[in-house]
């Protein structure tokens, strides 16, 4: 179910579509890319994952870190990780190596062509 766009009650007016400044405007954002992965370049770790009860088993699989604040880090697989598992991020900086301890609390396929292109899955990690 959809918006029906011909009810509805805002007008944004008339466009002049030939105008040069409009052409100007659209070409000055032509090639921009929106997406939510701005700010640092994504950084390479190593994530180990703790599936089943007690730590059974533990999977040691390169990630990259695409944004990180206080509570959460978005991390990029090449594998899906399960909500709810235990996850120690391990990342190299110039004074040794640096860990995260944290639990997924998200997890789902790339949407865009190339993160399909390439398997890609984004993971959201609460850190603890």
């Amino acid at each position: 179910m959809g918006h029906d766009k011909s009810r509805s009650s805002v007008s944004v007016g008339t466009v002049d579509w030939s105008d040069p400044r409009l052409d100007s405007l659209l070409q000055k954002a032509d090639g921009w890319r929106l997406d939510n992965r701005n700010g640092p370049p994504p950084q390479e770790v190593q994530i180990h994952v703790t599936s089943g009860w007690m730590a059974s088993s533990v999977i040691s699989k390169p990630a990259l870190v695409v944004s990180r604040d206080e509570q959460t880090m978005v991390l990029v697989t090449r594998f899906p990780v399960s909500p709810g598992e235990h996850v120690r991020v391990d990342s190299q900086h110039e004074d040794g190596t640096h860990t995260v301890w944290g639990w997924m609390v998200e997890g789902r396929e790339g949407y865009r062509v190339e993160d399909r292109e390439h398997g890609l899955f984004l993971n959201w990690l609460r850190i603890a």
